[in-house]
């Protein structure tokens, strides 16, 4: 399991950067945009083309909301692909679940977008926006653009946990990474690593070698008598600590230690190890697994990582 302090700490970073990305009020400049807007942007004769339900239309022209504040239109959309962040907030909508109904809209909200998305990807992104946005104003008693503000933030913030997730993630598989090499700069200096990018040698005959990727994260091979490389060993890396996807990240790494050869000796680095995780990690062909958390912070259980790969498997040291 992960120790109080890891989680305190991931926490409180989570929690400045959540906090400031929150303050950076992108949420203002994109409504600003859309407040400024001046094309025309036809709603009611098209409510059934833009997915808009009859009730939650009458509710907003009822109130005197500017619907383009409160449904997502094509024409806008294709204009300022920017202000999806505004109705996907709105709609409380991941970006995983608008890509996975409509389109990704990724590139829309951080503005790298080379060219204007079509008018096709437009459409579908805007029906599925205003499909939900009907369903969370018809199902919320007088609902008032202030409710639609309150989700946005909060779909903002949902946002970044999630990035903060994955970038966690990749941070933890470049540090376990970085610090193999260091350590082969170091104290393993004596193994006369040759270094060409991803892939190092050991040894006078380069007999050896270990390769950085991705499934598995890290491989060993070393040449068979016929002259080929064949992998001895391999080391997976899934550093996340959400423990609602840890049964998928260990699905993934099932996947990996299945492809290696029956002689390969495989380990995992793990983010966290709920009990659940711990049944099915007896019953996966690996060899041993290790916490992140402990071999960035503890160097006897960085060592015992080193002693276990080099010396132990690879027979190295």
């Amino acid at each position: 399991m992960v120790s109080r302090e890891a989680r305190l700490e991931e926490s409180r970073q989570r929690a400045l950067v959540i906090s400031e990305t929150v303050r950076g009020r992108s949420d203002e400049r994109v409504r600003e945009i859309i407040q400024d807007f001046t094309g025309t942007l036809e709603f009611a004769s098209l409510l059934e083309d833009l997915a808009i339900a009859q009730e939650a239309w009458d509710h907003i022209v009822q109130t005197g909301i500017d619907p383009k504040l409160v449904f997502a239109h094509p024409d806008l959309l294709r204009e300022h692909p920017e202000t999806s962040l505004h109705y996907r907030g709105i709609a409380t909508l991941s970006l995983k679940r608008v890509q996975a109904m409509a389109s990704s809209v990724v590139n829309w909200e951080s503005g790298t977008l080379r060219r204007r998305p079509t008018e096709t990807r437009c459409l579908c992104v805007a029906r599925t926006y205003n499909a939900v946005i009907s369903v969370v104003i018809t199902g919320t008693e007088g609902w008032t653009l202030e409710n639609g503000y309150r989700n946005i933030l909060a779909t903002i913030g949902i946002t970044e946990d999630g990035a903060l997730r994955n970038l966690i993630g990749q941070e933890g598989e470049a540090a376990v990474k970085e610090g193999i090499i260091e350590w082969l700069r170091g104290d393993g200096a004596a193994l006369q690593p040759h270094f060409d990018g991803g892939t190092t040698t050991f040894g006078a005959n380069d007999a050896i070698r270990m390769v950085y990727g991705s499934e598995p994260d890290i491989k060993f091979e070393a040449l068979n008598a016929q002259g080929a490389w064949e992998i001895v060993s391999t080391i997976e890396i899934k550093s996340g600590t959400d423990p609602a996807g840890a049964l998928e990240r260990l699905g993934a790494i099932q996947k990996s230690f299945a492809e290696t050869p029956a002689r390969s000796r495989n380990f995992a680095v793990l983010g966290i190890v709920t009990p659940a995780m711990r049944q099915r990690l007896n019953e996966l062909h690996m060899d041993r697994d290790f916490l992140l958390y402990d071999l960035l912070n503890n160097p006897s259980a960085w060592d015992d990582f080193i002693t276990e790969v080099f010396h132990h498997t690879l027979r190295l040291l």
